[in-house]
Order: structure tokens, then C-alpha cells, then sequence
């Protein structure tokens, strides 16, 4: 299975070369039906070092398993993808609620995320989020705060035709004065950045 994403150490010019499970397996010195079993799921049990070699080596090189293939092949994402820092800031919630407005408004599918996007680990979320090819990945953040690796995914991500963008929450929000402020900031963004893209469901 091919993957539309690029090497982690490869150039910016170089941004389009795809990471397939073959360089996987290479990388991680198994075979590519050991590689597949670990990265794609399998009943067949794979030896722990094994299994830690495979998915240290994806990492590396940024490959993504496409689940929007494995699940419905031959379709394309109307799928918009939020990441706020938490549930519990308001600031962020006003924008998700405005981003997941317009898009519903327009027939796209929405799925809301959390998690500390000044850690290295929000990374990893994106990069699931990748693998699902959604249309557009819109993170929220308070301040500036966004781990480095959050930026490399969403600039690999907009490598291959996805849509990131980051929306910045004013750091003094204040929920009586500014709700209605957030969410035309979030509903502003999503038209902005899908325009009449949804719905695009096609066979």
C-alpha cells in the first residue's frame, strides 16, 4: 500500500516523494507482509521487537497508513478535521463551534480533537489525522503555542492537497464579551478555506 505523504528528513523540494510500506520495510529490516501486519492490522501475531522496529521506522520516515482507503476505497473525504487544546477553553471551543457551523451547514462530515498541542505527541494526532485524508485541518491553539512537530505534519499534510490551518484564539477571550467574536473567527476561517468544496462525495 502506497502513502501520499513525505520522508521526514527529505528536503522541502522533495516534499512529494511518497513513503510506501515496501520503505518500510526496508528501513525496519522485516519483510513487507511483517510491516503490513503491524501497520495495516492483522490476527497474525507479530514478535514484539519486530513490531517495534516497523512502527519505529514509519515514524521516521512519516509514512501514514491511508484508513480513508482501507475503508472506503474509491470515494473521496468530505470529511473537516478540528484540534483544540482542550475542551475546557472557551476561547477554543467558540472557534471549533464556528468552523463546525459552516462546514455543517454545508454537508461535510466534522470530527472534533483535544489535545495539548504544545507537546510533541499532538503530532501523532495529526498525522492519524492525515492518514484520514479529511478536506481541511483546522487547529485552534491559544497563543502560539504549537510543538514543531504539529507544524511538519500539517506542512506535509498541505504537500499532497490538504488544507491546513491554524486559527489563533485570542489569549484574553472573554466569554460574556468575545463568544460571538470567536465563532464568526471560526466560521470566517472554514469559508476561507473551503469555499464551496462540500459536499464532494463522489463514487
Amino acid at each position: 500500500m502506497r502513502s501520499s505523504v513525505a520522508r521526514s528528513d527529505a528536503p522541502a523540494a522533495e516534499a512529494a516523494v511518497e513513503v510506501t510500506l515496501e520503505d518500510v520495510a526496508r528501513s525496519a529490516g522485516v519483510s513487507q507482509s511483517t510491516a503490513s501486519r503491524v501497520l495495516n492490522g492483522s490476527a497474525r501475531r507479530v514478535r514484539p521487537e519486530n513490531e517495534e522496529r516497523v512502527r519505529t521506522a514509519a515514524a521516521r520516515l512519516g509514512y501514514v497508513v491511508d484508513l480513508r482507503a482501507q475503508a472506503t476505497a474509491g470515494r473521496r473525504s468530505n470529511a473537516v478535521a478540528i484540534v483544540v487544546g482542550s475542551l475546557r477553553d472557551p476561547a477554543a471551543m467558540q472557534i471549533a463551534a464556528g468552523i463546525h457551523g459552516w462546514a455543517d451547514a454545508h454537508d461535510c462530515l466534522v470530527a472534533v480533537s483535544a489535545t495539548r498541542l504544545d507537546r510533541e505527541r499532538a503530532a501523532e494526532l495529526v498525522r492519524t489525522l492525515r492518514g484520514q485524508r479529511p478536506r481541511a485541518i483546522f487547529v485552534v491553539a491559544r497563543g502560539a503555542a504549537i510543538a514543531p512537530g504539529v507544524g511538519r505534519e500539517l506542512a506535509r499534510y498541505a504537500a499532497h492537497g490538504g488544507r491546513p490551518v491554524v486559527v489563533v484564539a485570542d489569549a484574553g477571550f472573554d466569554q460574556g464579551r468575545q463568544a460571538v467574536a470567536g465563532f464568526d473567527q471560526g466560521w470566517q476561517a472554514a469559508a476561507r478555506a473551503l469555499g464551496g468544496d462540500c459536499p464532494i462525495l463522489s463514487d
